[in-house]
């Protein structure tokens, strides 16, 4: 092979050196002497695959790292499970910006397959008359990072001796620097939360086990950072939908919550199983809507319109926060929202 193409090279320069002795022997001197190469190779950041939809399949069934950004250096944000899809925004190289359920972040693309699917977008037309937005908005004036969107909510302090009723949501934040003391959830599973909370997951986690459920843990504590990347990562998305920055904002906040105002910041909650709606129909959520609060759990975010008009938060099946055995059975036993038990928004 490489003696043909060495030939070729050859043969090639011999043409051109006979074109450039016949041009001489006619006398011609307007000479091509520039030879351009058309550039074949893909751009980094193409788009070609925007807005497709791919399903998830590795080697092993061991599941795909999402992470924070195109490269295995990043953290995990979370892990998709086989046979589950993600929608592409943009693609870098080999790795593609995906979003996946209420997550938006990097994957690699040798582990994607495409498929003919559609997978839902939420408001995906960008509305008329939109109102404009700074173009840097952590630059903005009103102390709050977001309050450029109309965000300002009262940062707070846990209370020792009612930790577990703290109310975090797009009102309230923890400082900046907070950083629980953690525990593993389950024993080698690599995920934690608070000291307080873990060993109550361990035992919903056994319990489930003796009926044979497993109750996978997902996403228990995040650091302020990382609920930050996955919130600008939603903005972004929004902002590639055609909307802009105040809207994009508004709408990331009602998917992710604003850094440092989750459960996830303070290891009070987990996202268990999968972050899509369709865990709603596993053997896990039945177990859950049944037993969890029994171990002090409560499935925080509703589906029916009335309770997100007060969680301001959509649908998560997925999302079960620990109030304590006493306040999980009564707020389960009134069927209110946390905001509603404690009677404060």
């Amino acid at each position: 092979m490489k003696m043909k193409k060495f030939l070729a090279v050859i043969s090639a320069a011999l043409l051109v050196i006979s074109t450039l002795s016949a041009c001489s022997m006619s006398g011609s001197v307007e000479v091509e002497t520039e030879f351009k190469v058309e550039e074949v190779t893909e751009k980094e950041g193409t788009t070609t695959v925007a807005g497709k939809t791919f399903v998830v399949k590795t080697n092993d069934g061991s599941g795909l790292n999402l992470r924070s950004g195109a490269g295995t250096e990043y953290d995990v944000i979370t892990t998709i499970a086989d046979g589950h899809t993600v929608q592409i925004i943009n693609q870098q190289g080999s790795w593609a910006n995906v979003t996946y359920g209420t997550y938006t972040g990097w994957v690699n693309m040798d582990y994607l397959n495409e498929t003919t699917t559609v997978a839902p977008i939420v408001e995906t037309t960008a509305p008329s008359g939109a109102t404009s937005s700074p173009e840097n908005p952590d630059t903005q004036s009103g102390g709050y990072l977001y309050s450029y969107a109309g965000f300002n909510p009262a940062e707070i302090t846990i209370n020792d001796s009612s930790w577990n009723l703290t109310l975090l949501n797009r009102h309230y934040t923890l400082p900046e620097g907070y950083v629980p003391q953690l525990s593993e959830a389950v024993r080698g599973s690599g995920v934690y939360l608070d000291y307080r909370v873990a060993p109550h997951y361990q035992e919903m986690y056994d319990a489930a086990l003796q009926d044979g459920i497993t109750l996978t843990p997902n996403s228990g504590y995040r650091s302020y950072q990382t609920q930050k990347t996955n919130f600008e990562n939603k903005i972004n998305y929004y902002v590639s939908q055609g909307y802009d920055r105040v809207t994009a904002t508004q709408n990331a906040s009602r998917v992710v919550l604003l850094p440092g105002t989750s459960e996830h910041n303070a290891g009070f909650a987990m996202d268990i199983g999968w972050v899509t709606e369709d865990f709603e129909n596993s053997p896990a959520f039945a177990w859950l809507m049944e037993n969890a609060q029994d171990y002090g759990f409560i499935l925080r975010y509703p589906e029916s319109e009335d309770k997100q008009a007060i969680t301001e938060i959509i649908y998560e099946p997925w999302h079960w926060r620990y109030v304590g055995v006493d306040a999980a059975k009564e707020i389960k036993a009134s069927g209110q929202v946390l905001e509603e038990y404690l009677g404060v928004r």
